[in-house]
């Protein structure tokens, strides 16, 4: 049964001049993401195509009279095509390939394109819910490894036995996939994850880090993800030893996913984002943010102003923190508080400053503006004046100046 989605992608570009121009050259089918999210009843975002029957060069010189085309990817081996008048994401074209192992990691391979048949090309794919094309011209399923079974039976299966060893990525990319369509992994894929996993330490943090993204900006289960990466043993290659694991960590937001992960590697989590996954300056300031929160908060216990003055500048370092579902609720009560102006948020919500402490108590800048600025600002957070009116604020400032 071909999916609603897919016929009707097939009507409209069908109707295309390019598609008709391909057609009298070569066999056009759509794959990966595309067809698999068609069967799972999701839109159809990014279109990717393969061409059979016609090399690289041709398609380029075909598709150059029907709009713009750049030839990108490992060994330029993918055309981005964005037809005339057309405001969408380009499509991704391509031939069929293999890939022949000649080094270690992902660049490690050399790319065969002459005479490689569209089942060869969905045989070198990572898993069979990926390896599956549908015919553009025919509107039928390609499906030569039973991955719409698969995905109809929620499995994550490898589509070939040396899966692993041509790609450790795809150890986590199955991970990936598991926690964002809750699908099991088939018992000879997770034995062959675990038997290859050692190899996720020639992986660089950079990819790594890209797959792990993936789980949280596309709704992945963080419970899931977090249990495979026990399971697979893919921890003892991130953290040289087993992961501590827990129940209820579903819904992690990212900040949140990667300080608890850290912490059930038993590393730093910031220096674990900085320095492993090589994740994006943001990330990791929030995570050393929240590490530094929860590492404060001990110390601070039952004192009310240390507290909101400890957060008021954590979250100054990053805002995002505030958002951050591992958080107490001693702490949530307080990030309430300031969502709701009940206390500041940034030092702007004061509406008195530095040049007020100047110009009422006659003091230049200095060490003193820095004490008196600490105090109005400890004050506010406890509501000691009400730092919205600007005649009261001046008339503390007044009474604390002199």
């Amino acid at each position: 049964m071909t999916p609603k989605q897919l016929k009707k992608l097939a009507n409209q570009l069908n109707q295309q001049e390019w598609i008709q121009a391909l057609f009298e050259s070569g066999n056009v089918f759509v794959v990966g993401g595309s067809v698999r999210d068609a069967f799972l009843q999701f839109p159809i975002k990014d279109v990717d195509l393969i061409v059979e029957g016609i090399s690289l060069e041709d398609i380029k010189e075909i598709l150059s009279y029907f709009g713009k085309v750049d030839i990108v990817g490992e060994s330029f081996s993918v055309i981005k095509f964005s037809p005339k008048e057309y405001t969408g994401e380009p499509f991704d074209i391509a031939v069929p390939r293999i890939d022949k192992k000649t080094g270690k990691g992902h660049k490690g391979f050399k790319i065969i394109t002459d005479g490689v048949s569209i089942e060869e090309d969905l045989k070198r794919r990572d898993f069979t819910i990926n390896s599956i094309a549908f015919d553009l011209l025919n509107k039928e399923i390609v499906d030569p490894f039973n991955g719409v079974k698969d995905i109809i039976d929620e499995t994550i299966k490898a589509t070939d036995l040396n899966a692993f060893i041509e790609d450790p990525l795809r150890i986590i990319r199955g991970i990936q996939f598991a926690s964002r369509f809750n699908f099991k992994i088939e018992p000879n894929t997770l034995k062959l994850m675990r038997e290859h996993s050692y190899l996720i330490k020639e992986i660089s943090g950079e990819r790594i880090f890209e797959e792990l993204q993936k789980i949280i900006t596309k709704q992945g289960s963080t419970q899931v993800a977090l249990n495979l990466l026990n399971k697979t043993g893919v921890d003892k290659a991130l953290f040289d030893k087993e992961m501590i694991l827990y129940d209820e960590l579903d819904n992690l937001d990212g900040l949140s996913f990667y300080y608890v992960l850290g912490l059930l590697g038993d590393v730093n989590p910031a220096e674990f984002v900085k320095r492993r996954l090589k994740g994006d300056n943001k990330i990791e300031k929030g995570v050393r943010t929240l590490d530094y929160i929860f590492t404060q908060l001990p110390k601070i216990k039952g004192d009310e102003e240390e507290l909101r003055l400890m957060l008021f500048k954590a979250f100054k370092n990053s805002r995002e923190v505030m958002d951050a579902i591992v958080l107490p609720p001693e702490v949530d009560d307080i990030v309430l508080e300031m969502r709701l102006k009940k206390i500041p948020m940034i030092e702007e919500d004061i509406v008195i400053g530095g040049d007020d402490i100047k110009n009422i108590g006659n003091i230049e800048e200095g060490p003193e503006i820095g004490k008196i600025k600490n105090r109005i600002l400890r004050d506010a957070l406890m509501n000691k004046f009400n730092w919205k009116d600007r005649n009261a604020s001046i008339n503390y400032l007044s009474n604390i100046l002199f």
